[in-house]
């Protein structure tokens, strides 16, 4: 009986390790670019960067990355909501983008209150809250129409690739918005991610919009 329970013990530490595993980001920090034409005032104001592992077990439930901003000022900023503007694009080995389409974000009215909020992109959800500085915030993500960063701050969310497009062939990729969206399989993908940062109408201390992308990260998924 006792070695029954000391085993029972030992499966649940087991598992709350590897449950930490999957969650925990500590995988390569990639840093993003500011695209060249982009109109942002400095290229070191705000910085961009993924935390992800390339190796991501099965037992994830799907790939998992965080996002994180960093605001180099001295002044704190207010930006539109930051997840609203992130774009995911996911490849299988075939080399067919299979995440789902982004939504325009203009048609978006965050203040409308029987609006039911999602991600534009219904790829990605949020793995858990938003953090400023390691510190969890109160506020619902889904709910903001505008993120403040203090000055020095350093902004995160983890986020889940769950849902994609049944894409095989050139014609299902011709036509992937007619595809029914499926949980992601088992599989080698290449992953692409890239932001707009907009600064609220208040805030013109952050500059002008600028457009941040990461390279193509390869991701094996078993």
């Amino acid at each position: 009986m006792k070695n029954k329970i000391n085993y029972f013990f030992i499966m649940c530490f087991v598992l709350l390790l590897s449950s930490n595993s999957i969650n925990a980001q500590t995988g390569t920090e990639i840093k993003f670019k500011i695209l060249g034409n982009s109109s942002s005032t400095s290229k070191d104001l705000i910085t961009v960067s993924t935390i992800i592992n390339a190796k991501q077990p099965l037992a994830g439930n799907g790939i998992h990355f965080t996002l994180v901003v960093k605001n180099n000022a001295n002044n704190a900023i207010s930006l539109k909501n930051i997840i609203d503007r992130l774009t995911v694009s996911l490849y299988n080995d075939r080399g067919f983008n299979i995440s789902i389409p982004n939504t325009n974000p203009d048609i978006i009215n965050r203040r409308a209150e029987d609006r039911k909020w999602r991600f534009r992109s219904e790829t990605v959800v949020p793995d858990d809250q938003v953090s400023i500085n390691g510190r969890i915030e109160k506020s619902d993500i889904k709910k903001m129409e505008f993120i403040d960063i203090p000055a020095g701050g350093e902004w995160k969310i983890n986020l889940i690739i769950k849902n994609v497009k049944q894409v095989e062939t050139p014609e299902d990729q011709e036509n992937s918005f007619l595809k029914p969206a499926k949980s992601l399989s088992p599989g080698k993908y290449k992953l692409r991610l890239s932001l707009v940062i907009a600064p609220s109408e208040q805030n013109k201390s952050a500059g002008k919009s600028g457009a941040y992308i990461a390279p193509f990260i390869d991701i094996e998924y078993n």
